[in-house]
């Protein structure tokens, strides 16, 4: 999952931005957010600890080559990541302003970051988890009950079985009241 993430968030250089601790405890957390919102075939049990030792994904979804788990959680990972980014760059950067002629501009390679969490990881972690709740069946429940032909009349329910109101499949409009 590490080298997943890795590539996904551009840290593939031979002088990374991320320790490889750190990119434990991003997908650890990342773990801990999906599980709170997706249910998987398996059980996992997260951990966060202070440290990136201490913090552990339980059982290991490589291990059960889980890919659901293992795709979103390295997607809502990205997504974190990106936001941090996001925070960083534009605390560091922001607006800039000048009292001379009066100069005032925002820096317009922030734009480029509003999108890449518009429509980079953040957005496709919605879509695959959109995907997987509504493919594995979650939330498509229904109550199947035997075919009942557009002759029946409900009120005949209520007073032993009769159909009042039906002659060879068709309502009287006298009966309707």
């Amino acid at each position: 999952m590490t080298t997943m993430l890795r590539v996904l968030v551009n840290d593939t250089e031979a002088t990374q931005v991320y320790t490889d601790d750190r990119i434990k405890q991003i997908l650890v957390v990342a773990a801990q957010l999906v599980t709170l919102e997706v249910t998987f075939d398996n059980t996992y049990t997260v951990t966060i600890g202070v440290a990136a030792a201490a913090s552990d994904i339980s059982p290991d979804p490589v291990a059960l080559d889980d890919d659901p788990m293992i795709n979103l959680t390295v997607l809502r990972a990205a997504c974190i990541t990106d936001f941090s980014t996001f925070r960083t760059k534009a605390l560091q950067s922001g607006i800039e302003a000048k009292c001379g002629p009066a100069t005032l501009k925002t820096l317009k390679h922030l734009d480029g970051f509003k999108q890449l969490l518009d429509s980079g990881p953040c957005a496709a972690y919605e879509i695959v988890k959109q995907n997987w709740v509504l493919g594995n069946g979650e939330l498509c429940r229904a109550i199947m009950t035997p075919f009942v032909s557009n002759s029946f009349d409900p009120r005949g329910l209520s007073s032993g079985g009769a159909n009042h109101g039906l002659q060879r499949g068709r309502y009287y409009m006298d009966d309707w009241s």
